[in-house]
């Protein structure tokens, strides 16, 4: 059984860490740099004791929520290498974890340069004619070479470094004297915001992530982070908070404003504030040096960095092909850039990954999963607090840098995604959807259906386990990736079903068609498709429309049966006929703008109204761009012509569809068919309303008249047959 006191100790005989070098001193050594020596002073001149405080505290609410949310997480989960990305893909899954890993890593270059632009601007202030450049290059070349050969050899570097911090901070408490009369205020008394001094304060509290970084390194991480993290919280909020007391006591805003060394000026034993300086900075920068190439390490061996970066060496699985690769990254960024610039960039990275922690530690504790059992508990107002807070601190920060933020995030996330990256882990996605789908489902049950929020959620049925092209095509441009789509088949044995759902599946991904996919285990496929419509969905989200091919393998008896049972049930049908030969009508975006004819013979509004609605959401779709609707029927003379067009144009304001127009056809005989045919030659869909099934007519009747239909229009291709049957009133869609 392991010692208790080797959770606090160095690395054992497995070259592991314990809680106190492992995690607590890199993260206080983190949290004690730059902003400790160089810019409390500044914080508290501009903005006064009572706002640096109020600042303090609201850095130290925000990182503890953050710890304690984090404590949650590692209570409950196994960590591995990669620290907040491991903690993060393994939760909101590989797209956000990549986009959070790659943000901390960014946080960790920022680190370090950062670091290393104060520790190189102390040096300056006593040899004012070395160069900055030199001295930044050189430093950061140092510290490569202590990382790069031993992570061992770096941590026990730290432990010194740590005691010689401790030894500075002292002395600043015990050491200081009263500002000399030779320090005058160089400039004027500057005005910053609360927010303004937030962004330049909150990431001398930042750091936790350079512990959780070393999560692979750890001996037992669920025990270490927790102790860790929230020990070195407690030890440098009161070092922060006991300098701001200390410096308003007795040194005057102006000059703390005008000198950022300003605890060196006053300090009785100058040199040991310097040597806490760099004590500090360098080992901080050493800190992000150790983490930085962790991080990059975990991404690129879940395959979304080259593989040439997971290559780990020694006992210890040191990742020196990426911490090459983070100094000169680092190199770059601390060359580049000044301590100004580093600064808010640090903030508004460390602000979007401490959200998100706080966020996975909410939602779990809000949902209570079974798979949730932290043995550290947290009430879900914590983290929902930590992630909101963060959040709402970044848009007040900086709203225009926040939304930049996010929208990296969100590349980052699209591009993984476009590259199909898989992770064989589980994640929280599937109980974040289920969750809000639930959610929704309850409150969808709760509203009336109103034909202003009338949308087809689609049911394409297939008569065999194999995608009809044309079918699933025509089904996802009415569909348009906003309602439900599902595609059904039935297969005949259970051997097959599996294999079946799994090809249909991938074609319909080759396809580029997102769907939902439904096989149904049945030996006649009209009657399969009968139980299909019949019984899937759930709730309201039930299919309203039913779409078939007209030349689907059922008998004609079947197809009958099948057409007036869905009637019944009150769902809309469309049988598309289709020409097989002009398969691009539905699945080529760029040819020539489309002709959709509508043809009504006065009959049956709510077919029409339907079939215009329909006709406008394929105008509206990525696969019939610039498509033209034109309405079409048949009068009896001229002047009956000259009233409906007249009605038209009145009523086409309504309306409010482009490139939409009336051609009404004079035919004194009234002959539809023939009119139907002699003007559809322009017509690359034409929609025709099927009558209504009569309550008290029989099948063999309805029989008759489709069969009839169907010899009438034997001539025309591509015809979508429209039958109504939703208790909706569609009219009330163009109104």
């Amino acid at each position: 059984m392991m010692k208790i006191s080797s959770l606090f100790t160095g690395s054992g005989s497995d070259g592991k860490f314990g809680a106190f070098q492992g995690v607590l001193v890199p993260n206080v050594l983190m949290m004690i740099g730059v902003i400790l020596f160089m810019r409390v002073g500044w914080v508290l001149g501009n903005v006064g004791i009572g706002q640096t405080v109020a600042i303090m505290f609201l850095s130290l609410l925000l990182l503890l929520a953050t710890g304690l949310s984090l404590t949650a997480i590692v209570s409950n989960m196994k960590i591995r290498a990669g620290g907040a990305y491991y903690l993060i893909s393994r939760t909101l899954g590989i797209e956000f974890g990549s986009a959070i890993g790659m943000m901390i890593f960014i946080s960790q270059l920022a680190s370090i340069a950062l670091c290393v632009t104060g520790f190189s601007l102390s040096v300056q202030e006593f040899f004012p004619d070395a160069s900055l450049t030199l001295i930044k290059a050189s430093t950061l070349s140092f510290l490569l070479l202590i990382a790069y050969f031993s992570t061992n050899f770096a941590l026990k570097t730290q432990i010194l470094i740590f005691l010689l911090l401790a030894v500075s901070v002292c002395s600043i408490f015990f050491g200081s004297q009263a500002p000399s009369d030779t320090l005058h205020s160089m400039e004027g008394p500057t005005s910053v915001g609360f927010w303004v001094a937030f962004s330049i304060f909150f990431p001398a509290m930042t750091g936790i992530e350079c512990g959780m970084s070393m999560s692979g390194d750890l001996r037992n991480p669920s025990r270490s982070l927790p102790i860790g993290t929230l020990g070195a919280v407690g030890i440098v909020f009161t070092i922060y908070l006991s300098l701001a007391l200390f410096l308003s006591s007795f040194v005057p805003a102006d000059l703390l404003v005008s000198y950022p060394f300003i605890l060196y000026h006053i300090s009785k034993a100058g040199y040991l504030v310097i040597m806490g300086i760099w004590a500090a900075t360098l080992s901080s920068a050493l800190g992000a040096l150790l983490g930085g190439p962790r991080i990059m390490q975990a991404i690129a061996r879940d395959g979304i960095l080259p593989p040439f970066l997971a290559k780990g060496y020694g006992p210890t699985n040191q990742p020196r092909m990426a911490t090459l690769v983070v100094f000169c990254l680092g190199m770059a960024l601390t060359l580049g850039t000044d301590i100004n610039q580093i600064i808010p960039m640090l903030t508004m990275v460390c602000l979007v990954s401490y959200g998100l922690i706080n966020f996975i530690a909410f939602f779990e504790s809000f949902i209570q999963n079974p798979s949730w059992r932290p043995s550290f508990r947290i009430p879900f107002l914590i983290p929902l607090f930590g992630a909101i807070g963060c959040f709402m601190a970044m848009f007040m920060i900086n709203p225009g840098a926040t939304f930049i933020a996010f929208a990296f995030c969100a590349f980052l996330c699209v591009w993984t995604a476009k590259r199909k990256v898989q992770g064989n882990w589980d994640d929280l996605r599937h109980s974040i959807f289920s969750y809000l789908v639930h959610k929704g489902t309850i409150k969808l049950s709760q509203l009336e259906k109103s034909a202003k929020s009338w949308r087809p959620h689609i049911l394409t049925i297939f008569d065999r386990p194999l995608v009809n092209k044309n079918l699933a095509y025509f089904s996802q441009a009415i569909n348009q990736e906003r309602g439900f789509l599902t595609f059904a088949a039935s297969v005949e044995s259970q051997e097959i079903e599996e294999s079946s759902y799994r090809s249909l599946k991938e074609d319909l991904n080759g396809f580029k068609i997102p769907s939902h996919l439904h096989v149904n285990l049945c030996p006649k496929p009209a009657f399969g498709a009968e139980q299909i419509i019949q019984n899937y969905g759930f709730g309201l989200l039930r299919p309203n429309t039913v779409i078939l091919s007209a030349s689907q393998t059922f008998e004609i008896d079947e197809l009958i049966r099948l057409l007036i049972d869905t009637h019944r049930q009150e769902k809309n049908v469309i049988l598309l006929k289709d020409d097989a030969q002009k398969d691009y009508l539905y699945s080529d975006p760029s040819r020539k703008a489309k002709q959709i004819n509508l043809w009504w013979r006065g009959k049956h509004p709510g077919n029409f109204e339907l079939c215009l609605a329909l006709a406008y959401l394929l105008q509206q779709s990525k696969l019939w761009p610039r498509s033209k609707i034109c309405i079409k029927m048949i009068v009896k003379d001229e002047e009956h012509k000259e009233k409906l067009v007249e009605q038209f144009v009145k009523y086409k304001v309504k309306l409010r569809i482009k490139d939409l127009s009336f051609a009404p056809i004079v035919d004194p005989k009234m002959e539809f068919f023939s009119s139907l045919l002699a003007h559809s030659a322009d017509a690359d869909l034409t929609f025709l309303g099927l009558r209504r099934p009569q309550e008290q007519g029989s099948p063999e009747e309805y029989k008759e008249y489709y069969t009839r239909l169907l010899e009438n229009t034997a001539e025309l291709n591509n015809v979508a047959y429209v039958l109504c049957g939703e208790k909706v009133k569609f009219r009330k869609i163009f109104l």
